[in-house]
This record gives C-alpha cells, structure tokens and sequence, in this order.
C-alpha cells in the first residue's frame, strides 16, 4: 500500500552559492507521486546534488518550500533537521562507517543503534540483508567487500528506519556495467516492495529511461522537461530535454500544415505544432541512408545490429543509423523515418 506521507513537492526553490555566476536552483518547482520513481536527468553542474541536499536538509534552500505528505519540511519559517525529515540518501561516495561491521552499519538508524550481536540478529537487519544479498557478510568490515557488496549495505542501512522518500545521488555510477544493472534492478524491486518514493539523479540517459516511472529533465537550476522515459525520448518539449536522453540532430524548418520543411526534405510532426519556424529534433535511429544522393558520408562506426555514421547535408552534420556498409567520402540519399518533434528556436537557449 502506497504511504500517502511519500508525497514530495517542492516550489519556487532557488539556491545561489556566493561567487557564482548563476543560481544553482533558480524558481524550481517539482512534485514526486508517492511510491513512484522520479528520475533527475542532467549535465554536471545542473543544481542535481544541490536539490538532493536541499530536500534532505543539509543544505538550506534560500527561498521556496519542500512539503513531504502533509508535513513542511523547509520554508522561510521552517526548518526540519535532517535526522527528523523521514528522508533516507545514498550519496555516490558511500559513507560507511569503516570501524563498524555490515551489521551494524545497516542498524545505524534503529532505535538505540545496536551493535555486535544484537545488530546481527535483529529482525530488520536479518530480513534487509537478505533483501539486498549481503546476509552472509554481516560480521565483515566495509573495507572488505567490493565496490556493489558496499553499494548493497549501503541501501540496505537507507532503507532500515523506513524513510517515506529515499534520494539517490548517483549511487553506481562507480560500479562496473553488469553490477549497475543488477543494483538497478534491486532499487527498483525494493522501491515496488515497500511502495517508497525515490527521487533518483543521474547524467546518464541509459540509467534515467531505464528505471524511472518519470524522468525530469534539469538545465541551469529549472525542470525544462518532465514525462515519462517514452514520452520524452519520441517528443521532448525542449531543446535540452532532447540532448539529456541521448544523441539528436537540430534541423533549422517551418512548420506548416502538421509537417515541417527542413534540408532533409518535408517531415511530418509528433503531436500539434504552431505554424511558423522551428528546430526539428531526429534520433539517429530515425535518420537512414539509402541509395545515392546528396549526403556526403563523414565517418562510420559498427555498433551492434548495423553500424553508426555521420553525414554531411547542405552544411548540417546528421547522425543515422543503417544495416549497410557505408564508405567515408561515399554519398548517399538520408531520409526520415516516422515524424519528428519540433521545439520553437528559443527553447534551444
């Protein structure tokens, strides 16, 4: 059953560190459904860790509020301590308690912190450990498990005081690919099981489609999108939510008539689009070569179904994709597959 205190909203927070150019978090407004996963997707110096900082209280925010169930969190006349938020956070450097065993690393937040045996026996940090794949090395020492063991105890010490919301500053982004997976998978079950609501952040778009419920794109301290990993990737509504989830083609075109007139020939459009002029976005997969034509091919890389190039059009370098073996030099016909979205030039600033 959803836990209706999982209901995280935050609005109008703004954040500027002394010295810096801009603010950190400028005007931000975002909610997270309880026990849904919602994914923060951006470039380093987006304000990502700022805001994981401010919903947790270890950092205070200079103006807005954060509301977690019925409960104020933080505004300009409240301030709940950390410790008394109900908020869990696992940071990418994991802070472990070196001088503690897994046992009592993951009872850490119980009542009264048990230690020794009666942190190896207590129920929730049996039952945890057995959850996360760690109830073998509960008598260990952090400094002797491998980089996704610690990951694992790390969760686990997050989970065991039963947070309504559990902040995760990208927590694998050390581990080795197959271990990012299994751990991916893990979060998410664990999430499922106890209907918790995660707020997740990342810069990779991989790791974003892949295990958010929704996926929030922040550029320059503001959400700039916000959908779910499908809806954004085939019809992102700015230019930066575009780049975030991967690899995109900017054609200058005008709309007209539910199409658009680009250098690669008239598109049609995802969704309703005013008439007038555009950016038209294409995925490398949308984009094909065939035959001989105008594009000139720049360079070509396998990858797994087919291989990657780029090509030359009348001065815009297209990314695509093709089942054929293309030459550099070579040229080629490109067209589009399916219809396109299209953002209005001034959301590309």
């Amino acid at each position: 059953m959803t836990n209706p205190n999982g209901h995280l909203v935050l609005a109008g927070l703004r954040k500027r560190f002394e010295g810096a150019a801009r603010p950190a978090l400028d005007g931000l407004d975002l909610d997270a459904e309880a026990g849904t996963i919602l994914v923060l997707l951006g470039t380093s110096g987006a304000g990502k860790t700022t805001l994981l900082r401010i919903i947790a209280g270890l950092e205070e925010a200079d103006a807005g509020r954060v509301l977690l169930g019925a409960r104020v969190l933080s505004d300009p006349r409240v301030l709940v301590a950390p410790e008394k938020r109900g908020v869990g956070l696992v940071f990418q450097h994991l802070e472990l308690w070196p001088h503690m065993t897994v046992a009592e690393n993951i009872a850490f937040g119980l009542d009264g912190r048990p230690r020794g045996r009666a942190a190896r026996e207590h129920p929730t940090v049996v039952a945890l450990a057995g959850e996360v794949g760690v109830e073998g090395l509960l008598g260990r020492r952090p400094d002797t498990l491998s980089g996704g063991e610690r990951q694992r105890v790390a969760i686990a010490r997050t989970l065991a005081p039963a947070p309504a919301v559990i902040l995760y500053d990208e927590p694998l982004a050390n581990l080795d690919p197959e271990r990012r997976t299994r751990l991916r998978s893990l979060i998410r079950t664990l999430c499922r099981e106890r209907s918790t609501t995660l707020v997740y952040v990342t810069h990779d778009a991989e790791e974003a489609m892949e295990l958010g419920d929704e996926v929030a794109v922040l550029h320059r301290g503001r959400i700039v999108d916000r959908g779910t990993p499908a809806e954004l990737y085939r019809a992102p509504r700015s230019l930066a939510g575009a780049r975030a989830l991967g690899p995109i083609t900017v054609l200058p075109g005008t709309v007209s008539g539910g199409a658009v007139d680009t250098a690669l020939g008239r598109l049609e459009v995802v969704g309703d689009a005013p008439d007038g002029t555009a950016w038209a976005l294409l995925r490398p997969e949308v984009v094909q070569a065939h035959g001989a034509g105008e594009a000139v091919v720049l360079e070509v890389r396998p990858r797994a179904g087919g291989w990657r190039f780029t090509a030359r059009l009348a001065g815009h370098v297209l990314e695509g994709r093709t089942t054929a073996v293309l030459e550099p030099g070579q040229q080629v016909g490109l067209r589009a597959r399916g219809p396109v979205p299209v953002v209005a030039p001034e959301a590309s600033s």
